[in-house]
C-alpha cells in the first residue's frame, strides 16, 4: 500500500522575527561526504560529515513586519542563521526536519497574471535533525 503525504508547513525564526508558510515545492538534500586515505593496510574512507541544503518556494505572505518573508529577509541580510522547521503530512506528529539555518538566497517572483512566490535556499548548520511520522 502507498501513502501519499499531502501538506507541507515551512517555518523560520529569526530573532524576534517568525513566520509560517505553506510551500508549494521542497527540496532536503542532505549528502555525506567523505576522504580516502592510503594506510599501511589499503585505502580507507573517512567520513567527513553531512552536508544539507534547503530550497523552498511559497507563496508570498506580504508586507507583514513578523511574517515568514521578513524573518527570511532580516536573516539573510544579517548573514546568521534562524531555525528552520519543515513538517510534512498530517497524523498525530508529522514528519519534520529542523535545524539551524543560513538563508543563502531570497527571491520573489512576481508575474504580471498571477500570485506572488518566493523561494528561498538555505544551508544547514550542523545536522539537520528529521523526526519520523506517527500516524
Amino acid at each position: 500500500m502507498t501513502t501519499a503525504i499531502t501538506g507541507k508547513v515551512c517555518s523560520f525564526t529569526y530573532g524576534a522575527k517568525e513566520g509560517t508558510a505553506q510551500i508549494t515545492t521542497a527540496t532536503v538534500d542532505e549528502t555525506a561526504s567523505s576522504e580516502t586515505i592510503q594506510t599501511l593496510g589499503g585505502s580507507v574512507a573517512i567520513s567527513q560529515g553531512v552536508e544539507s541544503t534547503v530550497s523552498c518556494d511559497f507563496l508570498y505572505d506580504g508586507d507583514t513586519a513578523g511574517g515568514f518573508y521578513a524573518a527570511l529577509k532580516a536573516a539573510l541580510m544579517a548573514g546568521t542563521a534562524g531555525t528552520l522547521s519543515i513538517e510534512t503530512g498530517t497524523g498525530a506528529t508529522p514528519a519534520a526536519w529542523s535545524g539551524q539555518a543560513l538563508v543563502t538566497s531570497l527571491s520573489a517572483e512576481l508575474p504580471a497574471d498571477g500570485a506572488v512566490t518566493c523561494s528561498a535556499e538555505f544551508t544547514v548548520s550542523g545536522e539537520l535533525d528529521w523526526a519520523e511520522a506517527t500516524p
